[in-house]
């Protein structure tokens, strides 16, 4: 299976689980999950535009911050959620507002790569 596939995989995987976990109330795991997915579109679109992905979330923000800066700011604006969920009790509001952001930046990926292959 190729890289991107295995990545569009991930992507789908995460989310359903992402809002199964949302559904049921479980915001701290639907927001790691979230952001989880948000990963894995960022990966897609750098594949699609460079070729390569980041190897760490440092690598990946600077990449994403010269190539694709809607997605940079959509992965810098939830990432201290993300973080958070680790040993803080997230809120429906920021799960929501997380979530929100993810099927935002869905749109810009999958959009991009229509773009990309109407080329």
């Amino acid at each position: 299976m190729a890289e991107i596939d295995i990545i569009t995989k991930n992507f789908k995987e995460y989310k359903e689980i992402a809002e199964y976990s949302f559904n049921k109330e479980k915001y701290n795991s639907a927001v790691t999950l979230y952001y989880k997915a948000l990963v894995e579109l960022c990966d897609i679109d750098l594949l699609n535009k460079l070729k390569v992905i980041g190897a760490n979330h440092t690598e990946r923000f600077e990449m994403l911050k010269t190539v694709s800066p809607k997605l940079f700011k959509i992965s810098s604006k939830i990432f201290r959620f993300y973080r958070d969920s680790y040993n803080k009790e997230i809120s429906q509001t920021v799960a929501e507002l997380v979530k929100s952001e993810v099927q935002n930046a869905e749109k810009i990926v999958f959009n991009n790569e229509k773009d990309n292959n109407m080329d």
